[in-house]
Protein backbone atom coordinates (compact mmCIF):
# COMPACT_ATOMS: atom_id res chain seq x y z
CA UNK A 1 0.00 0.00 0.00
CA UNK A 2 1.53 3.29 -0.73
CA UNK A 3 2.26 5.59 2.19
CA UNK A 4 2.78 8.78 0.17
CA UNK A 5 5.19 11.37 2.19
CA UNK A 6 2.86 14.21 3.81
CA UNK A 7 5.28 16.75 5.10
CA UNK A 8 8.18 17.33 2.86
CA UNK A 9 10.01 19.22 5.57
CA UNK A 10 10.06 16.48 7.53
CA UNK A 11 12.87 14.84 4.80
CA UNK A 12 16.16 16.25 5.64
CA UNK A 13 19.08 13.97 3.92
CA UNK A 14 22.43 14.94 4.51
CA UNK A 15 23.73 17.21 2.45
CA UNK A 16 27.19 16.78 3.73
CA UNK A 17 27.63 13.43 2.59
CA UNK A 18 30.45 13.96 0.69
CA UNK A 19 30.37 10.23 -0.31
CA UNK A 20 26.92 10.31 -1.54
CA UNK A 21 27.82 13.54 -3.57
CA UNK A 22 30.53 12.36 -5.18
CA UNK A 23 29.05 8.96 -6.07
CA UNK A 24 26.06 10.46 -7.23
CA UNK A 25 28.41 12.94 -9.61
CA UNK A 26 29.47 9.93 -10.87
CA UNK A 27 26.51 7.63 -11.17
CA UNK A 28 24.98 10.77 -13.41
CA UNK A 29 28.21 10.39 -15.47
CA UNK A 30 27.39 6.50 -15.96
CA UNK A 31 23.64 7.25 -16.37
CA UNK A 32 23.60 9.93 -19.17
CA UNK A 33 26.31 7.23 -20.87
CA UNK A 34 24.17 4.31 -20.73
CA UNK A 35 20.77 6.67 -20.91
CA UNK A 36 22.29 7.92 -24.60
CA UNK A 37 23.41 4.37 -25.98
CA UNK A 38 19.96 3.41 -24.51
CA UNK A 39 17.86 6.03 -26.49
CA UNK A 40 20.17 6.65 -29.44
CA UNK A 41 20.02 2.96 -30.31
CA UNK A 42 16.52 2.01 -29.12
CA UNK A 43 -0.04 3.47 -28.15
CA UNK A 44 -1.03 3.35 -25.07
CA UNK A 45 -4.50 3.99 -24.43
CA UNK A 46 -3.66 5.23 -20.68
CA UNK A 47 -0.58 6.93 -19.99
CA UNK A 48 1.09 7.44 -16.40
CA UNK A 49 0.38 10.27 -14.68
CA UNK A 50 2.43 9.97 -11.77
CA UNK A 51 5.60 8.21 -10.57
CA UNK A 52 5.65 6.39 -7.29
CA UNK A 53 8.89 6.71 -6.03
CA UNK A 54 8.91 3.60 -3.10
CA UNK A 55 11.46 4.23 0.01
CA UNK A 56 12.05 2.84 3.09
CA UNK A 57 10.72 5.63 4.73
CA UNK A 58 7.31 5.61 2.42
CA UNK A 59 6.29 6.50 -0.66
CA UNK A 60 6.91 9.94 -2.73
CA UNK A 61 4.46 10.75 -5.18
CA UNK A 62 5.28 12.71 -8.57
CA UNK A 63 3.07 14.32 -11.04
CA UNK A 64 4.79 13.68 -14.35
CA UNK A 65 2.82 16.99 -15.16
CA UNK A 66 5.33 18.56 -12.74
CA UNK A 67 8.30 16.95 -14.32
CA UNK A 68 7.15 18.12 -17.34
CA UNK A 69 7.52 21.99 -16.20
CA UNK A 70 10.66 21.30 -14.45
CA UNK A 71 12.20 19.65 -17.75
CA UNK A 72 10.37 22.37 -19.99
CA UNK A 73 10.99 25.71 -17.96
CA UNK A 74 12.91 24.70 -14.98
CA UNK A 75 10.42 25.61 -12.60
CA UNK A 76 10.82 23.19 -9.32
CA UNK A 77 7.73 21.73 -7.40
CA UNK A 78 7.87 21.69 -3.72
CA UNK A 79 8.10 17.48 -4.29
CA UNK A 80 10.88 18.14 -6.91
CA UNK A 81 12.74 20.02 -4.06
CA UNK A 82 14.24 16.61 -2.20
CA UNK A 83 16.24 15.39 -5.59
CA UNK A 84 17.50 19.26 -5.29
CA UNK A 85 18.82 18.87 -1.91
CA UNK A 86 20.82 16.08 -2.56
CA UNK A 87 22.16 16.66 -5.98
CA UNK A 88 24.48 19.87 -6.99
CA UNK A 89 22.86 22.51 -8.87
CA UNK A 90 25.08 21.53 -11.82
CA UNK A 91 23.63 17.58 -11.43
CA UNK A 92 19.79 19.28 -11.02
CA UNK A 93 20.99 21.27 -14.60
CA UNK A 94 22.17 17.84 -16.27
CA UNK A 95 18.88 15.73 -15.05
CA UNK A 96 16.38 18.56 -16.45
CA UNK A 97 18.98 19.04 -20.06
CA UNK A 98 18.53 14.62 -20.07
CA UNK A 99 14.76 14.43 -19.44
CA UNK A 100 14.37 17.00 -22.48
CA UNK A 101 17.16 16.34 -25.34
CA UNK A 102 16.07 14.01 -28.03
CA UNK A 103 18.16 11.77 -29.63
CA UNK A 104 18.28 10.91 -33.64
CA UNK A 105 17.28 7.45 -34.14
CA UNK A 106 14.02 6.37 -37.01
CA UNK A 107 10.82 4.86 -35.10
CA UNK A 108 11.82 1.45 -37.07
CA UNK A 109 15.65 1.85 -35.94
CA UNK A 110 14.18 1.99 -32.11
CA UNK A 111 12.23 -0.74 -32.26
CA UNK A 112 14.16 -3.00 -34.13
CA UNK A 113 16.87 -1.93 -31.38
CA UNK A 114 14.18 -2.78 -28.73
CA UNK A 115 13.98 -6.26 -30.32
CA UNK A 116 17.42 -7.45 -30.02
CA UNK A 117 18.94 -9.53 -27.84
CA UNK A 118 20.63 -6.37 -25.78
CA UNK A 119 18.13 -4.18 -26.25
CA UNK A 120 16.15 -6.72 -24.16
CA UNK A 121 18.70 -7.14 -21.45
CA UNK A 122 19.04 -3.34 -20.85
CA UNK A 123 15.22 -2.94 -20.86
CA UNK A 124 14.91 -6.10 -18.65
CA UNK A 125 17.86 -4.37 -16.27
CA UNK A 126 16.04 -0.96 -16.09
CA UNK A 127 12.82 -2.80 -15.67
CA UNK A 128 13.98 -4.24 -11.95
CA UNK A 129 13.95 -0.66 -10.93
CA UNK A 130 11.09 0.66 -13.21
CA UNK A 131 8.24 -1.00 -12.52
CA UNK A 132 4.58 -1.25 -13.60
CA UNK A 133 1.64 0.06 -11.40
CA UNK A 134 1.30 -3.45 -9.83
CA UNK A 135 4.59 -3.72 -9.10
CA UNK A 136 6.09 -6.11 -12.05
CA UNK A 137 9.25 -5.42 -13.81
CA UNK A 138 8.71 -2.56 -16.52
CA UNK A 139 10.38 -4.35 -19.80
CA UNK A 140 7.33 -4.44 -21.40
CA UNK A 141 5.75 -1.46 -20.74
CA UNK A 142 9.45 0.68 -21.54
CA UNK A 143 9.41 -1.19 -25.08
CA UNK A 144 6.04 0.28 -25.20
CA UNK A 145 6.75 4.01 -24.00
CA UNK A 146 10.08 4.28 -25.92
CA UNK A 147 8.43 2.82 -29.02
CA UNK A 148 5.47 5.88 -28.59
CA UNK A 149 8.06 8.44 -27.57
CA UNK A 150 9.67 7.68 -30.87
CA UNK A 151 7.56 9.07 -32.84
CA UNK A 152 6.64 12.88 -31.70
CA UNK A 153 7.35 15.21 -33.34
CA UNK A 154 10.65 16.67 -31.16
CA UNK A 155 12.08 12.86 -31.19
CA UNK A 156 12.83 10.30 -28.58
CA UNK A 157 13.52 12.02 -25.17
CA UNK A 158 13.09 10.60 -21.64
CA UNK A 159 10.30 12.61 -20.55
CA UNK A 160 8.58 11.83 -23.78
CA UNK A 161 9.33 8.11 -22.54
CA UNK A 162 8.03 9.06 -19.15
CA UNK A 163 4.89 10.58 -20.63
CA UNK A 164 4.06 7.52 -22.62
CA UNK A 165 4.87 4.84 -20.11
CA UNK A 166 1.52 2.68 -19.97
CA UNK A 167 -0.98 2.30 -16.82
CA UNK A 168 -1.82 4.51 -14.01
CA UNK A 169 1.42 5.51 -12.73
CA UNK A 170 5.29 4.68 -13.02
CA UNK A 171 6.35 2.85 -9.53
CA UNK A 172 10.22 3.46 -8.96
CA UNK A 173 11.81 0.97 -6.24
CA UNK A 174 14.44 3.47 -4.61
CA UNK A 175 14.97 0.50 -2.19
CA UNK A 176 16.09 -1.64 -5.17
CA UNK A 177 17.81 1.50 -6.44
CA UNK A 178 20.08 1.89 -3.10
CA UNK A 179 21.13 -2.01 -3.15
CA UNK A 180 22.85 -1.27 -6.73
CA UNK A 181 24.16 1.96 -5.42
CA UNK A 182 25.51 0.49 -3.17
CA UNK A 183 26.73 -2.17 -5.00
CA UNK A 184 27.89 0.49 -7.77
CA UNK A 185 30.03 2.21 -4.94
CA UNK A 186 31.84 -0.89 -3.83
CA UNK A 187 32.82 -1.62 -7.64
CA UNK A 188 33.75 1.89 -7.79
CA UNK A 189 36.22 2.06 -4.27
CA UNK A 190 37.08 -1.44 -5.57
CA UNK A 191 38.27 -0.55 -9.13
CA UNK A 192 40.21 2.94 -7.80
CA UNK A 193 42.03 1.00 -5.40
CA UNK A 194 43.68 -1.18 -7.99
CA UNK A 195 43.93 2.18 -10.44
CA UNK A 196 46.09 3.57 -7.48
CA UNK A 197 48.11 0.23 -6.92
CA UNK A 198 49.36 0.46 -10.73
CA UNK A 199 49.81 4.27 -10.41
CA UNK A 200 52.62 3.59 -7.39
CA UNK A 201 54.00 0.61 -9.54
CA UNK A 202 54.73 3.10 -12.08
CA UNK A 203 56.16 5.62 -10.19
CA UNK A 204 59.37 3.56 -9.26
CA UNK A 205 60.52 3.83 -12.87
CA UNK A 206 60.08 7.82 -13.74
CA UNK A 207 63.84 8.82 -12.15
CA UNK A 208 65.28 5.81 -15.20
CA UNK A 209 68.61 7.26 -15.80
CA UNK A 210 68.99 5.57 -19.49
CA UNK A 211 66.48 8.73 -20.28
CA UNK A 212 68.39 11.52 -19.10
CA UNK A 213 70.33 12.40 -22.70
CA UNK A 214 67.79 10.94 -25.15
CA UNK A 215 65.25 12.57 -27.38
CA UNK A 216 61.89 13.29 -26.50
CA UNK A 217 60.52 14.84 -29.43
CA UNK A 218 58.50 11.49 -30.46
CA UNK A 219 54.80 12.94 -31.12
CA UNK A 220 56.81 15.47 -33.39
CA UNK A 221 56.34 14.72 -37.04
CA UNK A 222 59.27 12.72 -38.74
CA UNK A 223 60.71 14.04 -41.88
CA UNK A 224 59.55 11.09 -44.36
CA UNK A 225 57.22 12.76 -47.25
CA UNK A 226 53.99 10.68 -47.85
CA UNK A 227 50.83 10.48 -49.95
CA UNK A 228 47.44 9.35 -48.92
CA UNK A 229 45.03 7.22 -51.48
CA UNK A 230 41.96 5.41 -51.49
CA UNK A 231 41.26 1.97 -52.41
CA UNK A 232 38.93 -0.47 -52.25
CA UNK A 233 39.09 -4.52 -50.65
CA UNK A 234 36.88 -7.42 -51.00
CA UNK A 235 35.65 -9.30 -47.59
CA UNK A 236 33.55 -12.20 -49.30
CA UNK A 237 31.43 -12.65 -46.32
CA UNK A 238 30.10 -9.08 -47.92
CA UNK A 239 28.43 -8.41 -50.55
CA UNK A 240 29.94 -4.81 -51.29
CA UNK A 241 33.35 -4.01 -51.56
CA UNK A 242 35.04 -2.06 -48.47
CA UNK A 243 37.08 1.43 -48.53
CA UNK A 244 40.55 1.54 -46.97
CA UNK A 245 42.90 5.10 -46.91
CA UNK A 246 46.56 3.88 -47.05
CA UNK A 247 49.43 6.42 -46.52
CA UNK A 248 52.09 6.03 -48.59
CA UNK A 249 55.76 7.03 -47.08
CA UNK A 250 57.66 8.02 -49.78
CA UNK A 251 61.19 6.11 -49.64
CA UNK A 252 62.77 3.12 -51.17
CA UNK A 253 63.38 1.05 -48.50
CA UNK A 254 61.34 -1.80 -47.46
CA UNK A 255 58.35 -0.35 -45.58
CA UNK A 256 57.12 -1.57 -42.14
CA UNK A 257 53.17 -1.95 -41.93
CA UNK A 258 51.07 -0.96 -39.96
CA UNK A 259 47.08 -1.35 -39.31
CA UNK A 260 44.34 0.94 -37.93
CA UNK A 261 41.08 -0.27 -36.44
CA UNK A 262 38.42 1.74 -35.59
CA UNK A 263 35.76 1.38 -33.20
CA UNK A 264 32.11 1.43 -33.49
CA UNK A 265 30.62 4.41 -35.04
CA UNK A 266 34.05 5.37 -35.97
CA UNK A 267 35.55 5.20 -39.69
CA UNK A 268 38.18 5.60 -41.46
CA UNK A 269 39.04 9.52 -40.24
CA UNK A 270 38.90 8.97 -36.80
CA UNK A 271 42.71 8.20 -36.46
CA UNK A 272 43.59 10.47 -39.61
CA UNK A 273 46.18 12.08 -37.06
CA UNK A 274 47.69 8.72 -35.82
CA UNK A 275 48.22 7.51 -39.50
CA UNK A 276 49.85 10.82 -40.71
CA UNK A 277 51.94 10.62 -37.87
CA UNK A 278 53.14 7.22 -38.64
CA UNK A 279 53.65 7.75 -42.01
CA UNK A 280 55.81 10.76 -41.43
CA UNK A 281 57.94 8.33 -39.36
CA UNK A 282 58.41 6.07 -42.91
CA UNK A 283 55.03 3.23 -41.58
CA UNK A 284 52.79 2.37 -44.67
CA UNK A 285 49.49 2.82 -42.69
CA UNK A 286 46.58 0.97 -43.68
CA UNK A 287 43.34 1.80 -42.38
CA UNK A 288 39.85 -0.05 -43.41
CA UNK A 289 36.29 1.12 -42.83
CA UNK A 290 34.19 -1.54 -41.05
CA UNK A 291 31.35 -1.08 -43.14
CA UNK A 292 28.66 -2.47 -40.33
CA UNK A 293 30.16 -0.69 -37.22
CA UNK A 294 31.26 2.11 -39.02
CA UNK A 295 29.82 5.96 -38.68
CA UNK A 296 28.02 5.15 -41.88
CA UNK A 297 26.55 1.87 -40.83
CA UNK A 298 25.47 2.90 -37.52
CA UNK A 299 23.91 5.95 -39.03
CA UNK A 300 21.79 3.94 -41.66
CA UNK A 301 20.56 1.60 -38.77
CA UNK A 302 19.65 4.86 -36.96
CA UNK A 303 17.31 5.78 -40.18
CA UNK A 304 15.65 2.68 -40.81
CA UNK A 305 18.12 1.41 -43.79
CA UNK A 306 19.79 -1.22 -42.34
CA UNK A 307 19.23 -3.78 -39.45
CA UNK A 308 21.88 -3.25 -36.44
CA UNK A 309 25.50 -4.73 -36.36
CA UNK A 310 25.15 -7.61 -35.49
CA UNK A 311 27.63 -11.55 -34.37
CA UNK A 312 28.51 -11.63 -37.32
CA UNK A 313 30.83 -8.43 -36.68
CA UNK A 314 33.16 -10.36 -34.39
CA UNK A 315 34.10 -12.19 -37.37
CA UNK A 316 34.19 -10.16 -40.59
CA UNK A 317 36.39 -7.10 -38.74
CA UNK A 318 39.45 -9.48 -38.23
CA UNK A 319 38.92 -10.89 -41.35
CA UNK A 320 38.59 -7.45 -43.18
CA UNK A 321 42.44 -6.78 -41.64
CA UNK A 322 43.66 -10.27 -43.33
CA UNK A 323 41.78 -9.21 -46.54
CA UNK A 324 43.60 -5.57 -46.47
CA UNK A 325 46.84 -7.29 -45.98
CA UNK A 326 45.75 -9.49 -49.09
CA UNK A 327 45.39 -6.85 -51.11
CA UNK A 328 48.30 -4.66 -50.37
CA UNK A 329 50.49 -7.53 -51.04
CA UNK A 330 48.88 -8.15 -53.88
CA UNK A 331 49.38 -4.68 -55.28
CA UNK A 332 53.31 -4.82 -53.67
CA UNK A 333 53.92 -7.79 -56.30
CA UNK A 334 53.03 -5.18 -59.28
CA UNK A 335 55.25 -2.74 -57.73
CA UNK A 336 52.10 -0.48 -57.19
CA UNK A 337 54.04 1.19 -54.29
CA UNK A 338 57.47 3.49 -54.36
CA UNK A 339 59.22 0.42 -52.23
CA UNK A 340 58.52 -3.30 -50.50
CA UNK A 341 56.15 -3.48 -48.02
CA UNK A 342 56.97 -5.91 -45.26
CA UNK A 343 54.16 -7.88 -44.71
CA UNK A 344 55.13 -10.47 -42.39
CA UNK A 345 56.04 -7.91 -39.70
CA UNK A 346 52.70 -6.07 -39.45
CA UNK A 347 51.37 -3.47 -36.67
CA UNK A 348 47.95 -3.21 -36.06
CA UNK A 349 46.57 -1.17 -33.10
CA UNK A 350 42.84 -0.78 -32.56
CA UNK A 351 40.38 1.19 -30.56
CA UNK A 352 37.17 -0.29 -28.51
CA UNK A 353 35.78 -2.68 -30.93
CA UNK A 354 39.13 -2.17 -33.09
CA UNK A 355 40.47 -3.05 -30.01
CA UNK A 356 38.81 -6.58 -30.15
CA UNK A 357 40.11 -6.83 -33.40
CA UNK A 358 44.19 -6.21 -32.89
CA UNK A 359 43.89 -8.75 -30.21
CA UNK A 360 41.92 -11.18 -32.49
CA UNK A 361 44.47 -10.88 -35.02
CA UNK A 362 47.09 -11.38 -32.73
CA UNK A 363 45.92 -14.52 -31.81
CA UNK A 364 43.53 -14.23 -28.97
CA UNK A 365 40.00 -16.87 -29.07
CA UNK A 366 36.75 -16.72 -27.86
CA UNK A 367 36.63 -18.48 -25.07
CA UNK A 368 32.99 -20.60 -25.32
CA UNK A 369 32.40 -21.59 -21.98
CA UNK A 370 33.20 -18.07 -20.29
CA UNK A 371 30.67 -16.24 -22.93
CA UNK A 372 28.08 -18.63 -22.59
CA UNK A 373 28.25 -18.80 -18.97
CA UNK A 374 28.64 -15.35 -18.74
CA UNK A 375 26.05 -14.10 -21.11
CA UNK A 376 23.33 -16.52 -19.47
CA UNK A 377 23.09 -14.96 -16.40
CA UNK A 378 23.86 -11.46 -18.07
CA UNK A 379 20.08 -10.54 -17.95
CA UNK A 380 19.51 -11.20 -14.48
CA UNK A 381 21.81 -8.84 -13.14
CA UNK A 382 21.12 -5.64 -11.86
CA UNK A 383 22.61 -2.44 -13.50
CA UNK A 384 26.50 -2.38 -15.10
CA UNK A 385 29.00 -0.09 -14.83
CA UNK A 386 30.17 -2.01 -18.08
CA UNK A 387 28.07 -1.35 -20.97
CA UNK A 388 30.61 -2.98 -23.04
CA UNK A 389 29.19 -6.82 -21.80
CA UNK A 390 26.08 -5.91 -24.30
CA UNK A 391 28.05 -5.78 -26.89
CA UNK A 392 29.90 -8.72 -26.31
CA UNK A 393 26.85 -10.92 -25.55
CA UNK A 394 26.49 -10.83 -29.36
CA UNK A 395 29.28 -13.09 -29.83
CA UNK A 396 27.18 -15.87 -28.39
CA UNK A 397 25.78 -17.30 -31.18
CA UNK A 398 28.92 -17.88 -33.25
CA UNK A 399 31.64 -18.14 -30.53
CA UNK A 400 31.50 -22.05 -30.99
CA UNK A 401 31.54 -22.47 -34.52
CA UNK A 402 35.58 -22.73 -34.35
CA UNK A 403 36.53 -19.48 -36.18
CA UNK A 404 40.43 -19.30 -36.30
CA UNK A 405 40.71 -15.32 -37.00
CA UNK A 406 44.81 -15.29 -36.04
CA UNK A 407 46.59 -13.56 -39.31
CA UNK A 408 50.02 -14.66 -38.75
CA UNK A 409 51.82 -11.70 -40.44
CA UNK A 410 50.48 -9.51 -37.51
CA UNK A 411 53.56 -9.43 -35.00
CA UNK A 412 52.56 -6.54 -32.59
CA UNK A 413 49.33 -5.35 -31.69
CA UNK A 414 48.50 -2.13 -29.48
CA UNK A 415 44.64 -2.34 -28.16
CA UNK A 416 43.29 1.31 -27.06
CA UNK A 417 40.09 0.83 -24.85
CA UNK A 418 39.61 -3.07 -25.53
CA UNK A 419 36.45 -4.77 -25.17
CA UNK A 420 37.74 -8.12 -24.05
CA UNK A 421 36.45 -9.66 -20.74
CA UNK A 422 33.57 -11.97 -21.76
CA UNK A 423 34.21 -12.97 -25.59
CA UNK A 424 37.81 -13.49 -24.90
CA UNK A 425 37.96 -14.15 -20.75
CA UNK A 426 41.74 -15.30 -19.08
CA UNK A 427 41.68 -18.63 -21.79
CA UNK A 428 41.38 -16.24 -24.79
CA UNK A 429 43.80 -13.87 -24.04
CA UNK A 430 46.16 -16.31 -22.69
CA UNK A 431 46.82 -17.48 -26.25
CA UNK A 432 48.24 -14.32 -27.45
CA UNK A 433 52.41 -14.65 -27.56
CA UNK A 434 53.37 -11.25 -29.39
CA UNK A 435 54.24 -8.08 -27.75
CA UNK A 436 51.08 -6.33 -26.79
CA UNK A 437 50.42 -2.38 -25.49
CA UNK A 438 46.67 -2.22 -23.81
CA UNK A 439 45.80 1.56 -22.70
CA UNK A 440 42.75 2.45 -20.94
CA UNK A 441 41.20 5.16 -19.18
CA UNK A 442 40.69 5.87 -15.55
CA UNK A 443 36.86 7.24 -16.34
CA UNK A 444 36.21 4.64 -19.17
CA UNK A 445 32.48 3.68 -18.45
CA UNK A 446 31.61 1.49 -22.10
CA UNK A 447 34.64 -0.29 -21.50
CA UNK A 448 36.19 0.27 -17.81
CA UNK A 449 39.90 -0.12 -17.57
CA UNK A 450 39.86 -2.61 -14.34
CA UNK A 451 37.30 -5.07 -15.71
CA UNK A 452 38.38 -4.76 -20.08
CA UNK A 453 41.85 -4.31 -19.63
CA UNK A 454 43.62 -4.29 -16.32
CA UNK A 455 42.62 -8.09 -15.53
CA UNK A 456 42.77 -8.96 -18.76
CA UNK A 457 46.46 -7.68 -19.14
CA UNK A 458 47.03 -9.95 -16.23
CA UNK A 459 45.76 -12.95 -18.19
CA UNK A 460 48.71 -12.03 -21.02
CA UNK A 461 51.42 -14.78 -21.04
CA UNK A 462 53.50 -12.98 -23.85
CA UNK A 463 56.60 -11.66 -22.05
CA UNK A 464 56.40 -8.25 -24.15
CA UNK A 465 53.73 -6.94 -22.50
CA UNK A 466 52.88 -3.35 -21.25
CA UNK A 467 49.96 -1.84 -20.02
CA UNK A 468 49.27 1.96 -19.64
CA UNK A 469 46.11 4.20 -18.16
CA UNK A 470 45.32 7.49 -18.90
CA UNK A 471 44.16 9.31 -16.01
CA UNK A 472 41.02 11.20 -16.56
CA UNK A 473 40.96 9.29 -19.64
CA UNK A 474 37.60 7.83 -21.26
CA UNK A 475 36.41 6.19 -24.28
CA UNK A 476 36.72 8.54 -26.27
CA UNK A 477 40.07 10.41 -25.18
CA UNK A 478 41.39 9.36 -28.42
CA UNK A 479 38.96 9.79 -30.97
CA UNK A 480 39.08 12.52 -33.60
CA UNK A 481 35.73 14.99 -33.34
CA UNK A 482 33.78 14.55 -35.97
CA UNK A 483 30.26 14.48 -36.80
CA UNK A 484 29.30 12.21 -34.22
CA UNK A 485 26.22 9.11 -35.35
CA UNK A 486 24.87 8.74 -31.36
CA UNK A 487 25.11 12.25 -29.29
CA UNK A 488 27.27 11.81 -26.33
CA UNK A 489 27.50 14.20 -23.57
CA UNK A 490 30.43 16.46 -22.63
CA UNK A 491 30.45 14.37 -19.28
CA UNK A 492 30.91 11.63 -20.56
CA UNK A 493 34.11 12.68 -23.24
CA UNK A 494 35.85 14.23 -20.77
CA UNK A 495 38.78 16.29 -21.28
CA UNK A 496 39.31 17.72 -24.70
CA UNK A 497 40.66 15.18 -26.57
CA UNK A 498 42.90 16.73 -28.71
CA UNK A 499 45.30 17.00 -25.16
CA UNK A 500 45.75 13.29 -25.38
CA UNK A 501 46.58 12.61 -29.00
CA UNK A 502 50.40 13.38 -28.50
CA UNK A 503 50.48 10.61 -25.82
CA UNK A 504 49.43 7.95 -28.30
CA UNK A 505 51.26 9.38 -31.55
CA UNK A 506 54.45 8.84 -29.36
CA UNK A 507 53.45 5.61 -27.72
CA UNK A 508 52.51 4.11 -30.83
CA UNK A 509 55.59 4.81 -32.62
CA UNK A 510 58.12 3.66 -29.76
CA UNK A 511 56.08 0.14 -29.27
CA UNK A 512 56.14 -0.44 -32.90
CA UNK A 513 59.91 1.19 -33.54
CA UNK A 514 60.58 -1.68 -30.59
CA UNK A 515 59.10 -4.47 -32.02
CA UNK A 516 58.16 -4.12 -35.85
CA UNK A 517 61.25 -2.37 -36.93
CA UNK A 518 63.20 -4.15 -33.85
CA UNK A 519 64.90 -1.31 -32.64
CA UNK A 520 66.01 -2.07 -29.39
CA UNK A 521 67.26 1.46 -28.69
CA UNK A 522 63.47 2.80 -28.15
CA UNK A 523 63.10 0.11 -25.66
CA UNK A 524 63.48 2.36 -22.61
CA UNK A 525 60.98 4.68 -23.83
CA UNK A 526 58.19 2.11 -22.55
CA UNK A 527 58.44 2.94 -18.94
CA UNK A 528 57.07 5.81 -16.76
CA UNK A 529 60.28 7.97 -17.27
CA UNK A 530 59.41 8.75 -20.81
CA UNK A 531 55.57 8.39 -20.31
CA UNK A 532 55.14 11.51 -17.92
CA UNK A 533 57.17 13.47 -20.23
CA UNK A 534 54.66 13.41 -22.95
CA UNK A 535 51.79 13.78 -20.90
CA UNK A 536 49.88 16.69 -21.00
CA UNK A 537 47.41 18.12 -18.54
CA UNK A 538 44.66 17.37 -17.52
CA UNK A 539 45.33 14.10 -18.84
CA UNK A 540 48.36 12.07 -16.60
CA UNK A 541 50.16 8.02 -17.71
CA UNK A 542 51.53 5.36 -15.92
CA UNK A 543 52.63 2.18 -17.30
CA UNK A 544 53.75 -1.49 -15.82
CA UNK A 545 54.42 -4.39 -17.63
CA UNK A 546 53.92 -6.84 -14.76
CA UNK A 547 50.37 -6.92 -13.12
CA UNK A 548 49.47 -10.44 -11.46
CA UNK A 549 46.01 -11.33 -10.55
CA UNK A 550 47.48 -11.91 -6.71
CA UNK A 551 48.56 -7.87 -7.40
CA UNK A 552 45.50 -7.12 -8.00
CA UNK A 553 43.23 -9.06 -4.90
CA UNK A 554 46.04 -7.36 -2.69
CA UNK A 555 44.75 -3.73 -3.70
CA UNK A 556 40.97 -4.91 -3.23
CA UNK A 557 41.81 -6.26 0.38
CA UNK A 558 42.92 -3.04 1.21
CA UNK A 559 39.99 -0.86 0.16
CA UNK A 560 38.04 -3.46 2.20
CA UNK A 561 39.93 -3.36 5.58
Amino acid sequence: MLKPIKDLHDYQPNKNNKRIQSLSTQLIKIGLGILSGLIATTSSAIAAEQIAVRYSIGTILISIKDLATFAQQGEISPILSIPETILSPEDVEKLRQLLVTPMTASPWSIQQFNDTPTGTVILTRFGNFIQTDNGENGLNSLKTAINQASKLPGGLTLLGILENFPGKRIEIDLNFGRQVIQDLSQIIYEDQSIINWIREQSKAEINNPALQNRPINLRNPGTTEWKKESLTFQNPRRNQPSPVDIYIPQISTPAPVIVISHGLGSDRTTFKYLAEHLASHGYFVAVQEHLETSADGLANFLQGNAQPPGADAFVDRPLDITYVLNLLEEKAKKSAFPSDLLLDNVGVIGQSYGGYTALAVGGATFNTNRINQECAKVADQQLTLNISVLLQCQATSIANKGYDLQDKRVKAVIAVNPITSVVFGQEGMSKIQIPVLMIGGSDDYVAPAVSEQIYPFSWLTSPNKYLMLLEKGTHFSFLASGESVIPVPDQIIGPNPELAFPFLKAISLVFFNSYIRGQAEYLPYLNAGYIQRVETSPFSLTIVNSLTQENIQEAIRKVRK
